[in-house]
Parts: structure tokens; C-alpha cells; sequence
């Protein structure tokens, strides 16, 4: 009951508003102006709360709103698709780093991954298992400058 008397109140309101505008512009296309400033401002006041009001708000959590919560099959393959791809190029990155510095590509590259709270993957660190690289603190700092994530190097 109270938004059906604030939405009349406002309504009233805008209408009275645009009113005393219109009555107080002066004549001539300037008054045309006013009018047409007036009706849309009294059609947002008059639409504008039916805007606020949420779907949401009706709808009550039962056995099928619960089934939309969870991820479906094709989110998760979509989530492990994205995430093997992000994977594909931290590794291709390491790789052309260790290339560059001559060196064996990278015997196993494991990652640290974290699910965030909106329900998206992270990768927060990677682990990387090589030969024959001799200054692992330069590596891993190009590494980490490249890809923007903590680097650890053992080597094998």
C-alpha cells in the first residue's frame, strides 16, 4: 500500500510541476519546448517506479530455482575449456621464455587454481619443473613479468 501512495504522490507531483512550468514559459516555440520537457518528465515519474521493481522479488526459492543454481554440464565444460586455454598459453609463455634462454622446454608445468567467488577460475600460481636452467631467479621474475603470476622453479 505505501508504493502505491508514493507512486500517486509523485505522480501528482510531477504533474503539478510540469503545470506551473508550462503556464509560466513564455509564448512562441519556447512554450512548445516547455511541453514537450513537461510530458516526459511527468511519464518518467509515471513509469519510472514500475522500473524498480524486481522480478525477483516474486519469485520464491523452491525445488526449481534451486536446479538453476547449480552450474549446468555445458558451464563446466565451458569453465574447464577456458581454463585449459588460459593453461595453453602460461605454458607456450614459459616455454618461449625458456627458449629464448636456450634452454629445454619445460619437463611439467603445474598450475595453482582457485575458484573465486562468483564461480570463475583462477590460475594464481604456476609450477615449473626444468633442466639445465641455471639463474631460476631471472627466469622466474620474466616469467612472472610475462604472465603476471607467482613462479616457482625446480629443477630436475
Amino acid at each position: 500500500m505505501e508504493f502505491l501512495r508514493s507512486w500517486m504522490l509523485s505522480v501528482t507531483s510531477a504533474a503539478l510541476a510540469g503545470m506551473l512550468v508550462y503556464i509560466l514559459a513564455p509564448k512562441g516555440g519556447t512554450k512548445k519546448a516547455v511541453r514537450m520537457v513537461a510530458a516526459v518528465f511527468f511519464l518518467t515519474a509515471f513509469f519510472l517506479p514500475f522500473g524498480k521493481i524486481a522480478v525477483s522479488d516474486y519469485i520464491f526459492p523452491g525445488p526449481a530455482f534451486e536446479e538453476r543454481a547449480l552450474p549446468s554440464e555445458f558451464e563446466r565444460a565451458l569453465e574447464n575449456q577456458i581454463l585449459r586455454a588460459q593453461q595453453d598459453v602460461i605454458g607456450q609463455t614459459v616455454n618461449d621464455e625458456l627458449a629464448r634462454r636456450n634452454l629445454p622446454e619445460a619437463e611439467a608445468i603445474e598450475f595453482d587454481v582457485e575458484i573465486l567467488p562468483d564461480g570463475g577460475i583462477a590460475i594464481i600460481a604456476v609450477r615449473i619443473q626444468c633442466s639445465g636452467a641455471a639463474d631460476t631467479a631471472a627466469l622466474k621474475a620474466k616469467i612472472r613479468e610475462n604472465t603476471g603470476l607467482e613462479v616457482q622453479v625446480e629443477l630436475a
